[in-house]
């Protein structure tokens, strides 16, 4: 949703829901600039992300407007699950969010009720961007609860545990496993590859399949995610600015005859 209410509709929920394979790119950088780039390069989703940067809402909402025109979809990951910071975040306008460390069915529940507007939830109204600054207040209180798409981080062992409950609250368009911190939570940090995460990977893949909920995945690389779709994940993300960034000067010196 831009300032004038005219964004198209969120083009991520609805993929997702057909079972389409989405793919996403994550935003670290405070640069409106890269957020036009990367709006208009052919991804589905932009993830930005406030939980490990030191973005703040302000800047995410003027990356936000850099992406005006485009048919990206836009999500913000904030640093928790929490009522007040889901509230903020939505009214900056982002066509989705992403809820960090959610282990539990009633975590799960909460996060929801906080997403959506009574009488489903309990978010609360107010005028911002979202809204149009009240310009179209209206039509954003009747077609927000529809078209927001929320999304839960599978991030520590209990999660995964507690998966099928997690996946059975009304109103979740999807997951995505967060593998570094589900290997934290393994004692075993950073060793993404290692098998006891993979299983943990899988379980959560099975559930999902069986629950036709969308599943997704982190990825740094089109081979990587080529075998994650192939999995059965469709709601990958590609890459990281940051990594795009030195991945590619890198790749460049290297090529270089001093």
């Amino acid at each position: 949703m831009n300032a004038n209410g005219q964004r198209s509709p969120n083009s991520l929920k609805r993929k997702l829901a057909d079972g389409k394979v989405c793919i996403g790119a994550t935003i670290t950088m405070n640069s409106p600039i890269a957020a036009e780039i990367m709006s208009h390069v052919g991804l589905d989703w932009l993830w930005f992300e406030t939980e490990h940067t030191a973005l703040t809402l302000e800047n995410v909402l003027t990356m936000l407007q850099a992406t005006n025109g485009s048919d990206v979809s836009t999500v913000i990951r904030i640093p928790w699950n929490d009522k007040t910071m889901i509230k903020r975040a939505l009214d900056t306008g982002v066509d989705g969010i992403i809820l960090p460390l959610v282990n539990s069915g009633e975590e799960a529940e909460y996060a929801v009720k906080a997403v959506k507007y009574p009488p489903w939830g309990e978010r609360g109204a107010g005028l911002s961007r979202a809204q149009g600054y009240g310009l179209f207040m209206g039509e954003y209180l009747e077609t927000a609860n529809d078209e927001i798409t929320t999304i839960l981080m599978i991030e520590h062992i209990t999660a995964v545990e507690n998966i099928n409950e997690i996946i059975q609250v009304k109103g979740i368009d999807s997951v995505i496993i967060g593998a570094l911190d589900l290997s934290g939570s393994l004692g075993i940090l950073g060793r993404t590859n290692d098998e006891r995460v993979e299983t943990a990977i899988q379980k959560v893949l099975k559930a999902c399949k069986n629950s036709a909920v969308p599943c997704g995945i982190i990825t740094t690389d089109p081979q990587q995610a080529n075998m994650r779709i192939k999995q059965g994940f469709t709601n990958i993300i590609l890459g990281i600015d940051v990594l795009y960034l030195h991945t590619s000067i890198q790749k460049a010196l290297s090529q270089v005859e001093r």
